[in-house]
């Protein structure tokens, strides 16, 4: 009747207001009819009376109030109130202001809001609020038996909470239930038989069953609860019309044969029954779940709870019992269950996430179709403006119009951060209603709309907005998928952007270690390209470069550095410092990988590093080649075809102090080109090296015969990107550092 705490709800979402005590379809209005239909006094009558009204966070008393043959209402129970008002108001009269009076005397409910708690029994005069509406600190409810009313039921609310039309006929009902048991106990009194007797001659028991029937009419069709007895000799069923509803069966073909009930119960659940009223033959009670096939193939679930009735002789005798519909309830658990499910994977998702734009895949590739969603746009807060991060959905035209919608003020996005909620938008009508602003209008096939604030106690981060391709009614569940996404997208972008600033720092310092620009070599373009990972918040020891010689020659250099870290990319640093050093010595190809070698041994640091130098010479083509553990270079030739250079070489930098490179020669042609590459190139988690390798080379073949527009240069820097770009390469796996020098014809 009240409303109680729920623990299934999203982090910070508003404590939504359900019925206490049974629900009207649970389980627990089950127990309390049985409950209620078992007391053997008033007294403890009452007090399950008020344990089926209970809250969960409040605590209710009460008190029974009876007419006597006078009419007055006497105090005949009570629960919990205090003792000055049990000694203020034992006896009422029946045509009083009290509340207890009203209810009595005009049989209708009546509630009432007072400071005192002694004013509860009178309140005045006035009538029952709306429901839900103003708080209710106390409600009484007349005791009625078809149409004799048998005094009223009153209820202490504390603290004092709005009622619902759902909460005013739950009591309604236990207030019914209560009046009929206490008739029943009346009757037992009167005719000196104690409650719950065995000793009843067979006319006093037919009459205690013919009542007991009565009442548990009464309570059936107001829960919607079927009733039905098992004869165990016979095994015939006995159904009442809700029950033959329940299992779809037409109550003028039902042949109360238990054949006919077992066949309708789905083949998977009928062990599972038999075992139940097995069991409920030894112990006396039954209790059962399964499911029903209907005749048109729907599967409906049924709960039942019984009794064992023996006969003199102690054999059983008959099973009695109640049925009720928990197709609902599974259904909700189902969608309970999935909803947890689907929340438990988009936070798996987002803390593996490690950058922002791990973030935007997880929403498009989980959370968009779980959702229904057709599109989605993510912004960004930065120093105070919404920029879009990403866009999964549209097309440029309205990708610019969102661009456009974070830098306006009071703008939809603005607008649900301020209110502090997820907007519900079901109709392009309504979104349109509540922003008219045309440079805010969505795209035609946009139908249906939810916009996600992103803020928490450290401050705003964003904004989200899911649009749908039709309109669309948004359930509960829907908003509290939507309230629990918000959450975790905001703990979740927090945390990236803290990887994004770091990670972008680094790598800003790792550029700072890579040449600004490469030197021209007369008769050979030069391309040069770095791609730090996508993942984590360090950065790798790529580096690449070319060092000119007094001859009008180069040495070209790439290499890596073992590791991701600050400390990977501070070696690469002082090894590539160094390398330039002895370079401007005169040393050449095998000399400088030596002088580096011994570099890096002498540095404090256990890291090694592959490098790969060319010394190439102007005019001619002719290179000399010496590699350290390094990937072979790949060299496609004038007419097209792409080779491995197979060069040997020695073992990492910084591995042994006097290591050997040897010295490999060959010729670059004009119309040649060679690409020096790191393994971040090839090296993918999910597949085998030579393959890597072999789409590489297919690469360079596709670029070498390809379309000869736009001078020598250009070209050279398409064949970087392109090798370099999301739609080659993995993003996340590893730095990539690449050279590419082409000899130009004639």
């Amino acid at each position: 009747m009240i409303p109680e705490r729920t623990d299934e709800r999203p982090h910070g979402e508003a404590e939504p207001r359900v019925p206490a005590g049974p629900r009207a379809d649970g389980p627990g209005l089950r127990g309390a009819v049985l409950a209620l239909l078992a007391a053997r006094d008033t007294g403890t009558l009452l007090v399950t009376a008020l344990d089926a009204l209970r809250t969960g966070s409040g605590s209710h008393t009460g008190a029974f109030y009876l007419a006597g043959d006078d009419g007055w209402l006497r105090l005949t129970a009570e629960h919990g109130l205090a003792g000055d008002l049990v000694e203020r108001f034992p006896v009422l009269a029946p045509d009083a202001t009290f509340a207890v009076s009203v209810a009595a005397r005009e049989r209708r409910l009546f509630h009432g809001l007072v400071d005192d708690p002694g004013d509860g029994v009178a309140p005045g005069t006035d009538g029952s609020p709306e429901p839900g509406g103003r708080p209710v600190a106390f409600v009484t409810a007349p005791l009625l038996v078809d149409d004799r009313c048998l005094g009223a039921l009153l209820v202490m609310l504390d603290p004092p909470r709005p009622l619902s039309a759902a909460d005013d006929r739950h009591l309604a009902m236990v207030a019914t239930l209560c009046a009929h048991r206490i008739d029943h106990l009346v009757a037992l009194e009167r005719a000196g038989v104690p409650a719950g007797s065995p000793k009843l001659d067979p006319a006093e028991r037919a009459a205690f069953r013919r009542s007991r029937q009565t009442r548990l009419e009464l309570a059936m069709s107001s829960g919607s609860i079927g009733s039905w007895e098992w004869h165990v000799p016979s095994g015939e069923v006995v159904w009442d019309e809700r029950q033959m509803r329940l299992f779809g069966f037409d109550p003028a073909d039902f042949d109360s044969r238990v054949e006919t009930f077992r066949a309708a119960v789905h083949p998977d659940d009928r062990a599972a029954l038999d075992r139940a009223l097995d069991e409920s033959l030894r112990t006396g009670a039954y209790y059962a779940a399964y499911r029903v096939v209907l005749p048109d193939g729907t599967l409906r679930w049924i709960e039942v709870k019984g009794a064992l009735e023996r006969a003199p002789d102690g054999t059983p005798d008959r099973v009695i019992g109640v049925s009720w519909d928990e197709t609902e309830q599974h259904e909700r658990m189902r969608r309970r269950e999935a909803r947890r499910d689907f929340v438990l994977r988009v936070t798996r998702a987002f803390a593996a996430a490690r950058a922002t734009r791990d973030i935007i895949d997880v929403m498009g590739r989980i959370v968009l179709p779980q959702v229904g969603g057709r599109a989605l746009a993510l912004h960004i807060e930065h120093d105070g403006r919404l920029l879009l991060e990403g866009a999964i959905g549209y097309e440029e035209p309205a990708r610019e119009r969102l661009r456009l919608m974070g830098t306006v003020r009071d703008n939809p996005l603005a607008v649900a951060l301020a209110e502090g909620h997820p907007l519900f938008l079901p109709s392009r009508a309504a979104y349109l209603e509540r922003f008219p602003d045309p440079r805010f209008r969505p795209p035609r096939e946009h139908h249906a709309f939810v916009l996600l604030p992103l803020a928490s106690a450290d401050g705003t981060v964003g904004s989200c907005l899911i649009s749908y391709a039709q309109p669309r009614e948004f359930t509960s569940d829907d908003q509290t998928v939507a309230t629990a996404i918000s959450g975790i997208l905001t703990q979740s972008l927090a945390r990236t952007r803290l990887a994004d600033v770091s990670r972008r720092r680094m790598t800003d310092l790792q550029r700072l270690m890579m040449p600004r620009s490469l030197p021209r070599l007369p008769g050979y373009a030069i391309a040069a390209r770095y791609r730090p990972a996508a993942g984590g918040m360090q950065v790798g020891g790529d580096w690449f470069d070319v060092l000119p010689r007094d001859d009008g020659g180069a040495s070209l250099v790439i290499g890596d550095v073992q590791g991701h870290s600050a400390q990977a990319a501070g070696v690469m640093g002082q090894l590539r410092t160094a390398l330039r050093a002895h370079a401007s010595d005169g040393f050449r190809a095998s000399g400088l990988m030596c002088r580096g070698n011994q570099t890096l041994w002498g540095l404090d640091t256990e890291r090694f590093a592959t490098c790969c130098i060319v010394d190439i010479a102007v005019g001619t083509g002719a290179y000399r080649m010496v590699r350290a553990g390094h990937p072979h270079p790949l060299q496609t030739e004038p007419d097209g075809s792409v080779h491995e250079v197979v060069a040997e070489g020695g073992l990492p930098l910084g591995c042994l102090p006097d290591d050997i490179y040897p010295v490999h020669q060959g010729v670059l042609a004009p119309g040649a080109t060679l690409l020096l590459y790191t393994d971040g190139l090839v090296d993918t988690p999910d597949g085998p090296y030579d393959a890597a390798v072999e789409r590489v080379r297919d690469a360079l073949a596709r670029w070498a015969v390809g379309t000869r527009d736009g001078d020598a240069q250009s070209r050279l820097e398409f064949l970087a990107d392109t090798l370099v770009s999301r739609d080659f390469t993995d993003p996340g796996h590893d730095d990539i550092a690449l050279l590419l020098i082409r000899h130009l014809p004639g």
